[in-house]
């Protein structure tokens, strides 16, 4: 399956668009400015770490970039919300944004439990760690003559 066709990638782009015709829209201050750049940062990080730990293909690497995508998609949060408490851009266009983020949050968790249960199930035993220095024996440096 092509990462393209994961819902929860699908939900992370659309919400990236959103914020960038949204932000198109907002008045150029400092605050936008700076809110904007750290928005739309964050929500072309999420899709972005799908995309990478998808093409990884291997249990705990892909959990890994899930997680950070996760992260990623709570700083939205955390910036949509900041935007909406300051009164920035159509809080109706905001709060839709904030759902459709919500709805690829608690995508991304049920995915990520799900792929650590396969993960733990298929994981193979520890071997544990020995050093075996005899083989470095037969290789006496000091005796070599240049």
């Amino acid at each position: 399956m092509d990462y393209r066709e994961l819902k929860f990638y699908q939900t992370a782009r659309e919400v990236s668009i959103g914020i960038n015709n949204e932000i198109k829209k907002w008045p150029s201050t400092l605050q936008t400015h700076s809110i904007s750049r750290q928005l739309f940062r964050a929500a072309t990080s999420v899709g972005a770490n799908i995309a990478e730990g998808h093409g990884r293909h291997i249990g705990l690497e892909y959990i890994h970039y899930l997680r950070i995508s996760q992260g990623s998609a709570n700083e939205v949060d955390h910036w949509l919300n900041t935007a909406l408490d300051i009164h920035i851009g159509s809080p109706e266009e905001l709060r839709r944004l904030i759902n459709r983020n919500n709805e690829t949050r608690k995508m991304l968790s049920a995915t990520i439990k799900t792929l650590q249960k396969k993960t733990k199930q298929t994981r193979e035993p520890l071997i544990p760690y020995s050093f075996d220095p005899s083989p470095l024996s037969a290789y006496d440096l000091e005796d070599e003559t240049p």
